[in-house]
């Protein structure tokens, strides 16, 4: 037999035999005594309740709400480190010291953001996963920002302005000196590969090649330090 519980303290409540109102021994709540056959009726069905599956577990369990990630959220983040990134950029245009503080905000703003989003939404579940879309989302943020911002000065400067003599003779001597010191070091056998830089369109293609790998190279940093951030971070939620 299952014994009864007091409903205020879940003190044993031991059965009596008349059917009267009696009171718990330990903290005086009045008991209703029930019926011996309601008593039996209501233990069978405990037992069977304790026996078999309940209905309630054949139901699909809802999902947790601290497991949902708020995606409009997570890009109102990415988008801010674009903003901070442009802001950087306007400024170094007039105090270039500035460019020190925008490479930090390059290399620490996959992490910054991601703590940003678990402060504003502590429900959302903080995985290595998401670490490294929300790092992929900020660094692509952070690139288009700078990137169009700095197109733009070079396009005014060259067509609107022409104040862009500066920039061709610096580029003109970075391909100068590498020429000479490829030839220093590889030889005469190394003249024709060496002549290529000479040419407009090569030097041109250089450059777009390598600028190309450091957004690639970037955006894998960022989705790297994004899933380590991540990482950190539910780990110590744990």
């Amino acid at each position: 037999m299952i014994a009864r519980l007091c409903p205020r303290c879940q003190s044993v409540l031991h059965r009596e035999d008349e059917g009267s109102l009696v009171f718990c021994w330990n903290c005086g709540a009045p008991q209703v005594q029930l019926s011996e056959e309601l008593r039996d009726q209501i233990d069978k069905q405990l037992a069977d309740n304790l026996a078999g599956p309940s209905i309630l577990d054949s139901l699909p369990l809802p999902s947790s709400p601290g497991n949902s990630i708020i995606w409009p959220g997570a890009i109102q983040c990415a988008g801010l480190a674009g903003v901070v990134a442009a802001v950087f950029v306007l400024i170094s245009f007039v105090a270039p010291a500035v460019n020190i503080l925008s490479f930090f905000w390059l290399v620490g703003a996959p992490s910054f953001v991601l703590v940003i989003y678990g402060n504003r939404f502590r429900q959302s579940r903080i995985t290595p996963g998401f670490g490294a879309r929300l790092g992929v989302l900020s660094g692509l943020a952070i690139l288009l920002a700078s990137v169009t911002l700095r197109i733009v000065r070079l396009v005014l400067q060259r067509f609107v302005f022409h104040s862009s003599a500066q920039i061709d003779s610096q580029l003109a001597d970075f391909f100068d000196q590498w020429q000479v010191a490829s030839v220093a070091r590889s030889g005469p056998a190394a003249a024709p590969w060496v002549a290529r830089l000479a040419i407009p369109e090569f030097r041109e293609g250089f450059i777009l090649g390598g600028f190309a790998l450091f957004l690639v190279c970037y955006l894998v940093f960022s989705a790297t330090a994004g899933a380590f951030a991540g990482y950190v971070r539910s780990r110590s939620s744990r």
